[in-house]
């Protein structure tokens, strides 16, 4: 695979691979020409890959850390909600992106019917393996507008600002964002990487909520760097939304977008 970059660990331990990967691989036919069966046999092949790694053992146990303080102890995760997971038919990163959820949703015990998917990119053939999964892959285009109706785990790799922007307004108030848990993007980077006057047109509720999250760090040795990259898992914790006032939650409305600033496909 083109474009590598070798990273190699101390004596004394087994040599571990850091690597930028090329996102399409140039072994497979372009476009929805995908056999079900060799994408779903690829999917699980990466599944065990990545469950034999310090990093998958290491963020399995933040993940469940993380539902516990959501939850408490006694209870599970509602449900799983995947946004913009990409072509993992072609691409080595969304691939791995899918081994993860995969493999958290099993070791969570959250029923397969329970995890939702919508990408406006998937192939047929991969609608095919999500289902055969026993996913639930959404036929509507959300764009990122749904509610928690209990707490839920949303599992979105390399989004849009704008994106995880409509996530915080269908659930802007301290009650549903306590039961958000987020996998994606760090807010605290995009505040402090982007233009404040960027943000203010594309995110303007993660400049508003990112002091009051709690950001925790994914490990950093995976195998293939960018597949994780800027990666974190994202609460709200109640003690913190509760000291907010009202006039924090108020004056809320739909967010809109001009067309260049956008960074999802909007429904039609």
């Amino acid at each position: 695979m083109d474009g590598f970059k070798i990273v190699t660990r101390k004596r004394g331990k087994k040599k571990q691979f850091a690597t930028t990967v090329n996102c399409k691989e140039t072994y497979f036919v372009s476009g929805d020409n995908h056999i079900a069966s060799t994408v779903k046999r690829k999917a699980l092949s990466a599944k065990e890959t990545l469950c034999c790694t310090d990093f998958y053992t290491e963020m399995k146990g933040k993940v469940e850390e993380c539902t516990k303080k959501v939850n408490g102890p006694d209870k599970s995760l509602g449900e799983i909600v995947t946004y913009g997971l990409g072509n993992f038919a072609e691409c080595l990163i969304s691939r791995y992106q899918l081994a993860l959820l995969l493999a958290l949703r099993e070791d969570l015990q959250i029923p397969p019917s329970d995890v939702l998917l919508y990408d406006p990119k998937f192939f047929m053939a991969e609608k095919e393996v999500l289902s055969d999964f026993g996913f639930h892959v959404l036929s509507e285009n959300e764009e990122g507008k749904r509610q928690c109706g209990s707490s839920t785990l949303f599992y979105m790799p390399h989004c849009g600002k704008s994106l995880y922007n409509n996530l915080l307004f269908a659930n802007w108030s301290p009650d549903r964002l306590h039961h958000v848990i987020i996998i994606g993007n760090s807010f605290t980077n995009m505040v402090q990487n982007v233009p404040s006057s960027t943000m203010k047109k594309c995110a303007p509720l993660i400049m508003k909520i990112q002091p009051y999250a709690e950001e925790i760090l994914l490990p950093g040795n995976f195998q293939y760097e960018d597949v994780f990259n800027d990666t974190v898992i994202h609460l709200f914790p109640q003690g913190k939304l509760n000291l907010l006032d009202t006039e924090f939650w108020e004056h809320c409305p739909e967010p809109k977008y001009d067309q260049e600033d956008l960074e999802f496909i909007p429904k039609s």
